[in-house]
């Protein structure tokens, strides 16, 4: 095993697969700039090509393709899957300040990714009803995924598109059913904010897929997906150290290992209760010195961080409103501060949206102000204040001073989003991670506190 995942990582920077290739070229054209490079990366996150935007936003790209696929489309934090044929010819244009809804592609090998453009809003619509499509039995839950699959097959269906990407494609809707039905505790209790046991017979659709198609790793990526959280999941549930190893071990796809090590670095992380076990197997299995003095610098900063706790005096910010004022948590003292940090890019927040509408609304008499902080770049202020503007955001509306790395982020280790934070009218922390607006609870700890 040791020596197979050292070979392995010999080949993350150069791992090629012969296939039929051909030049590809990409042109187009981005309205409000907001970033200035363009990127193409594989299914292993390898940038494969790059263009800067010139000052009227648009870009030119060419390069060789060694295989078609699903390409991962990058611009700033906006991301969205194409499928991409050697010797294709795109242009591709779109409002950076609404990239998912104004994406649209012309040329040779635009109709497929039209589709998929598409494809990303009807899957919006249908899963926007957070409780509706998850807080359901299990029976409905999987009526839900069919009806899913369903409502895509028959988009695919109204496209002119080549055969090799129709069968492509309906495989990929396949493993995404599957991957929602092996995601569905994880996706509840993301979402939902409670736990759920389904049945074994809940997950027998998954138990007849192969787990080690190379080719389907290569190109799918719900297929990718699948694989990867099925056997991280069983490796999660060793016991041990040696029983992780031993799970490890059965994985035949030298593919599949690699991507399975390279993300125990992510489990590295003061979320995981089991930290110290997968820096423990990453130094088990491979000998590669960089990636192992990096786990043990992560695990050093993980044991090494005292965190805000309850009861501790909540740091200060200071931010602009979105008429140019600006909002101290100084101001607010003597008020429940209910805190969301999001941004305008971020999918999991914008469902979360109408959850924290209806809490503005139930408690709009009450002692709490809802404040909801953007960390989206300067560059992207305008985006902010039209979203708040077409999706009518209630509450206090402010704008973070450096995104991410803002004091008042920093001091709470705000690393991903949606983030949560609940203060109390002192101005000491309730709970540094607090249940979000979907969940049942926040409503009963709100109701606990203003009574």
């Amino acid at each position: 095993m040791k020596k197979i995942i050292c070979t392995s990582f010999a080949l993350i920077i150069g791992f090629s697969l012969m296939a039929k290739s051909g030049k590809l070229v990409l042109t187009g054209a981005v309205q409000n700039q907001s970033a200035t490079t363009i990127a193409i990366t594989d299914l292993n996150n390898q940038k494969i090509a790059s263009a800067e935007l010139d000052e009227n936003g648009d870009f030119s790209m060419s390069f060789k393709l060694e295989y078609d696929g699903y390409y991962s489309f990058d611009y700033g934090r906006n991301a969205t899957y194409i499928y991409l044929y050697p010797k294709d010819e795109l242009h591709i244009s779109f409002d950076a300040n609404n990239f998912e809804s104004t994406l649209t592609f012309e040329g040779k090998g635009a109709t497929r990714n039209n589709y998929l453009a598409n494809k990303s809003n009807v899957q919006a619509e249908l899963t926007k009803d957070l409780e509706a499509f998850y807080k359901v039995s299990e029976t409905d839950y999987l009526e839900n995924l069919a009806n899913v699959k369903t409502r895509h097959e028959a988009l695919l269906a109204t496209y002119d598109v080549q055969e090799f990407f129709r069968n492509a494609e309906k495989r990929a809707l396949e493993y995404n059913r599957l991957l929602n039905i092996q995601n569905y505790k994880t996706s509840y209790k993301f979402y939902l904010g409670e736990d759920i046991s389904p049945s074994d017979e809940f997950y027998a659709p998954i138990s007849s897929v192969d787990l080690g198609d190379e080719e389907e790793y290569k190109k799918q990526p719900y297929y990718r997906y699948l694989v990867n959280s099925v056997w991280s999941d069983r490796i999660a549930a060793a016991s041990d150290v040696d029983g992780m190893l031993g799970v490890l071990s059965q994985v035949s796809s030298q593919a599949v290992l690699i991507s399975l090590v390279n993300g125990f670095y992510s489990k590295i992380s003061s979320s995981e209760d089991r930290a110290k076990d997968y820096l423990n197997l990453i130094k088990r299995v491979t000998t590669h010195q960089p990636f192992i003095d990096a786990a043990e610098k992560r695990y050093q900063e993980v044991i090494s961080e005292k965190g805000l706790t309850q009861g501790d005096i909540s740091p200060e910010f200071n931010y602009e409103t979105v008429d140019g004022n600006t909002v101290s948590l100084s101001d607010l003292k003597g008020k429940y501060v209910y805190i969301d940090v999001w941004a305008t890019w971020c999918g999991p927040c914008i469902k979360q949206i109408p959850y924290l509408k209806e809490l503005e609304e139930l408690y709009q008499d009450k002692n709490v102000v809802f404040v909801s902080i953007s960390v989206d770049k300067e560059t992207a202020k305008n985006k902010w204040k039209k979203m708040i503007a077409e999706k009518e955001l209630g509450g206090l509306q402010l704008f973070a001073d450096k995104s991410f790395d803002s004091e008042f982020m920093e001091a709470y280790a705000v690393n991903s989003i949606p983030r949560f934070i609940l203060i109390d009218p002192d101005g000491k922390i309730v709970n540094p991670e607090a249940p979000r607006p979907s969940f049942q609870k926040t409503r009963k700890l709100l109701d606990s506190l203003l009574k």
